[in-house]
C-alpha cells in the first residue's frame, strides 16, 4: 500500500471515529436511577473508585453503553453506573414524590444530628454521615469520623439547598437536610446559634478589647461587655454599671461563682457559652460597679486554675446551643 493509500485509509478511520463519537453524543437520553442507592464509578468496573452514590429517582444523561454499565453525567460529574439500575426515560411524578418520601422516611428513622464540624467524631458524627449517605451525598464508611468526605460531602448538600460551602454542619445546614428553616420570614428573624471551639479559632472569633452583648438564656436579659484578655477561656468585664447591674441580678442580687447559660452576640454572630457571676482578678474598666472581671467558657474552654475542661460549664454551653437569638 502506497503513502497516498495510507494517508486516505488513516482519514476513512478519522472519519469513522468522529462520526461515532457525535452519533453516541445525539444518542443521548435521559435515565432514572430504580435502585434505593447506586455508586456512580470513575470507571466501568465495580473494583473502580465510587465518585457519588445516587438516590432513587436521581435523573442521569446516559452518553453511551459500555457492556453492561452505562456512561452517564450527573451534576457535572461524567462516570459509568450499572444498566440494570438505571431505567431509561424520566421518572413520573409520582415515581419522583415517592423517592422524596422514601428519603424523608429514611432521614426520619435516622434522626436529625446536632450540630458539628470537621474534626469531631463519635455518635452524632455518624448520624450525621447516615444522614447524608440516606440523601445521596456520601459513599463512605459510617465510621464517626468527621474527615475530609464527610466536609466535602456537607459541602455537596450545602451547594444543592443554595447555602454558603463551609462544610460544617451549622444549624441550618441540619435544617436545609430535613426541609426546614427559620421559621420567620420577616426581619425580626432569628439568628443561627453557633458552637464556638475556643481553642480552634474562639480567640480570633472574638477578640481582646472586643465589645459584644450576651443574653442569659433562663431569663432573655442582655448587658453588654468587654473581654479584657483570657487564653482557656474569656475573660470579660461589664462595660457599664447599668450591665454590671444586671449581671448581678441574674444572680439575685448577689456575686456567685455558679454557671449560668448564656449566648454571646458579636460580629454578627450568635454563640452558645457559659458564665459565672463573681468578680475577680484585674480590673481595667473604672467606675462600672465591678471590682475585676468574670470568666465566659465555650466549647472545650478550660479553667486557670486546674487548666481543665469544666463539666458543668460544657454542660450550659450544650443547654445554650438550644437557644436562639
Amino acid at each position: 500500500m502506497d503513502k497516498k493509500s495510507i494517508s486516505r485509509f488513516c482519514s476513512i478511520i478519522i472519519l469513522v471515529i468522529i462520526m461515532s463519537l457525535m452519533f453516541n453524543e445525539a444518542l443521548a437520553t435521559d435515565g432514572t436511577v430504580n435502585c434505593s442507592s447506586l455508586v456512580l464509578r470513575k470507571a466501568a468496573s465495580k473494583d473502580s473508585k465510587a465518585l457519588q452514590s445516587l438516590p432513587r429517582g436521581t435523573i442521569l444523561t446516559i452518553k453511551s453503553t459500555s457492556g453492561d454499565w452505562y456512561k452517564v453525567s450527573y451534576g457535572g460529574i461524567t462516570g459509568y453506573v450499572m444498566r440494570k439500575y438505571v431505567t431509561k426515560g424520566k421518572a413520573s411524578s409520582s415515581t419522583t414524590s415517592s423517592s422524596a418520601s422514601n428519603s424523608s422516611s429514611s432521614l426520619r428513622s435516622i434522626g436529625k444530628p446536632k450540630p458539628c464540624e470537621p474534626g469531631d467524631n463519635g455518635s452524632n458524627v455518624k448520624k450525621l454521615q447516615k444522614c447524608l449517605k440516606a440523601l445521596g451525598y456520601y459513599s463512605e464508611a459510617i465510621d464517626g469520623d468527621y474527615g475530609s468526605a464527610t466536609k466535602k460531602a456537607v459541602k455537596k448538600l450545602q451547594k444543592a439547598k443554595g447555602l454558603k460551602q463551609t462544610g460544617i454542619a451549622n444549624q441550618s445546614t441540619i435544617n436545609a437536610m430535613f426541609g426546614t428553616y427559620s421559621s420567620s420570614n420577616d426581619s425580626n428573624s432569628k439568628t443561627e446559634t453557633e458552637r464556638l471551639n475556643w481553642f480552634r479559632n474562639g480567640q480570633d472569633k472574638i477578640p481582646k478589647g472586643a465589645t459584644f452583648t450576651v443574653k442569659d438564656c433562663k431569663t432573655g436579659k442582655t448587658f453588654k461587655c468587654k473581654r479584657w484578655s483570657g487564653s482557656n477561656h474569656l475573660d470579660a468585664e461589664p462595660l457599664t454599671s447599668s450591665d454590671a447591674k444586671i449581671l448581678k441580678s441574674l444572680y439575685g442580687g448577689h456575686w456567685s461563682w455558679k454557671r449560668r447559660a448564656i449566648l454571646v452576640k458579636y460580629n454578627g454572630h450568635v454563640y452558645a457559652a457559659s458564665m459565672n457571676g463573681m468578680p475577680h482578678g484585674t480590673t481595667t474598666i473604672k467606675n462600672n460597679g465591678f471590682d475585676g472581671h468574670f470568666c465566659i467558657h465555650f466549647y472545650g474552654s478550660k479553667t486557670h486554675g486546674t487548666k481543665h475542661v469544666d463539666e458543668t460549664h460544657q454542660n450550659c454551653v450544650s443547654t445554650a446551643m438550644k437557644y436562639s437569638w
